[in-house]
């Protein structure tokens, strides 16, 4: 506890200016008026309730990498309807109009610099597709685990995902143990690796790489689980404890090693690579 504490009253680690986001006028968490300069001030938590805002992938960039440290990677493998997939409604359009409108895949992967150290850093955008794991987002999320095993360089991983995408089928599937297999070569070089898990990590994304950092850490009241509790209580018969798919319940139970409010994140990680390194 000495340890967090310490690096919760460091203020001198700061990264990069965060953009702004649009966002409802009330917060869903309370209900009381937004001011948005103090949101974003506050890394887009609520003052008064703490519910933490979800972010898009260029928002988490800005907060943890060092101002103009961010590098990203493979920006030009994209996504493709092998499955001539189009119901509710093609596949290949809704790909074209998030390209369109600004987003890069579900997954945006480079490196960067955190509090002056040379990480990984890939993020989960629950903007496109639901954040979904794709061919392209494991093949991304593959090569940067692979480069950072041979560079010895920490791998940093920011999830907030619905699974597999559906849409890529099986081949969606496929990426899960592509993706574990190159987590196993972070693991067998000795390459620290963590995961921070967001509002929220569930399906293959759960089940899979998200809970097998080194350090897996998850924001308060974030939603962490395979899939919903209707389902689960269809398959089991049986009576699930209230909140069980919440990060606190996590905690409780494992599954994570702590709950860590946004605004403390990035100390924290500064931390955690200096401990590690």
């Amino acid at each position: 506890m000495a340890i967090i504490e310490r690096h919760r009253n460091d203020v001198a680690i700061q990264g990069g200016e965060l953009p702004e986001i649009l966002l409802p006028t009330n917060c869903p968490g309370c209900g009381i008026g937004l001011a948005a300069p103090e949101l974003r001030a506050h890394n887009y938590v609520c003052v008064n309730c703490g519910h933490h805002f979800r972010l898009g992938a260029d928002v988490w960039v800005s907060l943890i990498a060092d101002a103009e440290s961010w590098q990203e990677r493979w920006t030009d493998v994209r996504s493709h309807d092998l499955l001539n997939w189009t119901v509710p409604k093609r596949y290949q359009e809704t790909v074209e109009t998030l390209l369109e409108e600004g987003l890069n895949e579900s997954v945006r992967t480079g490196t960067c610099t955190l509090a002056g150290k040379p990480i990984w850093l890939a993020t989960f955008d629950f903007g496109f597709v639901g954040g979904t794991l794709s061919i392209v987002a494991g093949e991304r999320l593959a090569r940067g685990m692979e480069q950072a095993a041979s560079s010895g360089v920490p791998y940093v991983l920011i999830s907030a995902s619905g699974g597999a995408r559906m849409q890529e089928g099986v081949l969606a599937l496929m990426q899960l143990a592509k993706v574990n297999a190159a987590v196993g070569r972070l693991d067998a070089a000795g390459v620290p690796f963590f995961s921070v898990l967001t509002d929220p990590t569930f399906g293959g994304t759960a089940a899979s790489l998200a809970l097998l950092g080194d350090i897996n850490i998850a924001e308060p009241g974030a939603a962490i689980g395979f899939t919903g509790p209707r389902v689960i209580k269809q398959a089991t018969y049986a009576d699930l404890p209230p909140g069980f798919q919440s990060a606190e319940f996590q905690l409780a139970h494992g599954q994570v090693d702590m709950v860590l409010p946004r605004t403390e994140l990035r100390p924290m990680l500064a931390h955690l690579l200096e401990m590690y390194s």
